[in-house]
């Protein structure tokens, strides 16, 4: 047995070059919606897009003179350490590159060590380039490395493609080892475990592998689900150096969800909704307040069903007097009253709202199984407990007309979020919708797509209509400042009204961006760097700005 080798290095998250993929995507923008939704992700800033973090470290830079060198990719991979867990605790030797565009140097030490394996997760990807440009990089470091890429984006694959198609897009890969379950975790172990073996190792004997010797033939094994218990595996954050993962934690207390929308094919894949005790959760939470967590990012996809656990894992808190500050995704047509006071009392920072319309029929036609009404309950009454939200909305889903667009800008203006954004509807064969394909009339995917009521040309013509006339509400996009920039940036010591004040003036450099236009930057730049020139000129704020990189 190779016991003194290291099994395994897991890397957790590539980020693509920004500036190529609008150069690609512009090329296609006749075709496919996918060149304007990088406007709305990008504020055309000194005649160039960027992303809205680079916005703020450009501020902050001329702000303050200091270099911040914020990116979201630099909180801890929760993908790579729910990993590394399950792995370390069956004896196997398991390193993380957290984030490979800065840790390259890190990586190459690691594949010095001649490791087993490199393990590619794909939670984050949607096409094979970040999985090429990888497999290049570790192959000119270690060639005798095998290479396994698991997660979303192989399920993906293996669901949507016939074998002759799967077998192209793993050429174009070039790794060794793929792997075909939405968890992985146990397959991967038995992977690592066989290579441990001197001689005789045989891949052909562990289940759900799809794997190569000369990225030309590829050997499928037995398809076997993996159902990994929760409380069993949950994460054991002693084999972490506390230093990685303090002050903002993220934590999964549940796998998969309690319902069905019809956009969303996550249940499908990760199987019936899977708790961890509260037993568990309350010794995962004390290891994590030890070990010096300020804020907790719980990463459920409805943490707040069922309702009766979630008010138990408040209370729970409550009792222990857990000084964290915790974001969540919430489902608040599914609470009451004491929901909300039990997550005020609980330090509730802030909640991500997968509302997705403000039309009753869209909603309908999603399988939301919510109302608008109530949905204007649960935000007013998290507005009232000084909770700050942020909202989810979904437009060109089949059934969408101009009319219903309307109603989603009036919902979003009488409920007035601290935070949102609009994403444009997303069609896969894989969606639950996609069965009722034929009744919707819709043809196409991904951005480029056509239903009976709306086309993606006209979908991209409503959500800049929603971006123009929404007001008061700040936009965070997808890339690179979204909802969890919240705990991420108050984490480094932002309070959250700076964050707000910010991005509400980056809202107005976006929108006046659409179309390849150009703002007005003087007047703009001078309100960004108001916002921290204010901050540091405050006695308790240069305290903390002195402090180290960990920090503010």
């Amino acid at each position: 047995m190779k016991k003194d080798r290291l099994d395994c290095i897991i890397i957790g998250f590539y980020e693509r070059d920004y500036d190529e993929e609008i150069a690609l995507a512009r090329e296609a923008k006749e075709s496919s919606g996918f060149y304007r939704y990088l406007q709305w992700q990008f504020p055309e800033f000194r005649g160039a897009r960027i992303p809205i973090m680079d916005l703020l470290n450009h501020t902050l830079k001329e702000a303050t003179g200091r270099d911040h060198r914020l990116n979201m990719a630099e909180m801890p991979n929760l993908g790579a350490i729910t990993l590394k867990s399950f792995l370390c605790r069956r004896n196997l030797r398991v390193e993380i590159v957290n984030f490979f565009n800065r840790e390259k140097q890190r990586l190459i030490d690691l594949l010095a060590q001649s490791p087993s394996v490199v393990a590619i997760t794909t939670t984050y990807y949607e096409e094979t380039d970040p999985v090429c440009a990888l497999v290049k990089f570790i192959r000119q470091h270690s060639s005798g490395t095998k290479i396994a890429v698991g997660g979303p984006y192989i399920f993906d694959v293996c669901f949507l493609n016939d074998t002759e198609a799967q077998d192209e897009l793993f050429r174009e890969m070039g790794a060794d080892i793929y792997i075909h379950d939405s968890q992985g975790e146990l397959t991967l172990s038995m992977t690592l475990e066989e290579l441990r073996k001197e001689r005789g190792q045989d891949l052909s004997r562990i289940p759900n592998l799809i794997y190569t010797l000369d990225n030309e033939e590829f050997h499928r094994t037995e398809r076997v689900v993996e159902s990994n218990d929760m409380d069993e595996n949950s994460v054991d954050w002693q084999h972490f150096d506390r230093d990685y993962y303090t002050p903002t934690v993220p934590m999964r207390t549940a796998r998969s969800c309690a319902y069905s929308c019809a956009f969303c094919s996550y249940p499908y894949f990760a199987g019936p909704l899977n708790l961890t005790s509260l037993p568990v959760v309350e010794r995962e939470l004390s290891a994590l307040q030890d070990a010096g967590a300020k804020n907790l990012m719980f990463i459920d996809d409805t943490f707040n069903v069922p309702l009766p656990r979630f008010k138990e894992l408040l209370r729970m808190m409550i009792r222990n007097k857990f000084d964290f500050k915790w974001y969540s995704y919430f489902r608040c047509s599914n609470s009451d009253d004491e929901t909300f006071d039990l997550m005020a009392e609980s330090n509730c920072a802030g909640v991500f709202l997968g509302i997705e319309s403000g039309d009753q029929n869209i909603l309908t036609n999603m399988k939301k199984f919510a109302t608008v009404e109530r949905y204007k309950y649960g935000i007013r009454n998290l507005k009232e407990r000084g909770i700050p939200t942020f909202v989810s909305m979904i437009i060109g889903f089949p059934g969408e007309t101009r009319q219903t667009v309307h109603n989603t800008i009036d919902f979003l203006n009488e409920t007035s979020p601290m935070f949102y954004r609009v994403e444009m509807y997303y069609h896969r064969r894989s969606l639950p919708i996609h069965k009722e394909a034929d009744k919707y009339g819709i043809r196409g995917e991904d951005l480029s797509w056509t239903h009976n009521t709306m086309d993606w040309r006209e979908g991209v013509e409503m959500v800049e209509e929603v971006y123009r006339n929404v007001k008061g509400s700040a936009i965070l996009p997808v890339y690179t400042f979204d909802f969890w920039a919240l705990p991420y940036l108050t984490g480094k010591g932002f309070p959250v009204e700076q964050i707000e004040r910010f991005s509400l003036i980056a809202t107005e450099i976006l929108v006046q961006g659409f179309n390849d236009g150009t703002p007005g930057e003087g007047d703009y730049e001078e309100r960004l760097f108001s916002v921290f020139h204010e901050a540091s000129a405050a006695p308790e704020a240069k305290a903390v700005w002195r402090g180290d990189a960990r920090t503010y």
